[in-house]
């Protein structure tokens, strides 16, 4: 997670202390639900940018060293979509 600091009037830090008592939660986890939902209204993610975010993710799952299967590059669609293996 990155840090960053934010100057807030006293209002807004006062609902976010309440918030955070009535859910039983940190302040810093009520001020990044709320900076999610309110992004995803401002600046909603384009469904081509999450089929990106999503194929980062598969990528990561790959092995990079000593555990990559030989066969990977012909059976790619096996080891990253489940798909049926060649052979």
């Amino acid at each position: 997670m990155q840090r960053i600091s934010v100057y807030i009037p006293e209002e807004i830090k006062q609902r976010i202390n309440l918030a955070a008592k009535a859910k039983n939660k940190v302040e810093s986890e009520i001020i990044r639900d709320a900076l999610k939902e309110g992004l995803e209204v401002v600046h909603p993610i384009s469904s081509s940018a999450q089929a990106l975010l999503d194929f980062v993710k598969l990528m990561e799952k790959i092995p990079t060293k000593g555990k990559v299967p030989k066969d990977a590059v012909e059976n790619m669609d096996y080891y990253l979509w489940g798909g049926e293996k060649r052979k």
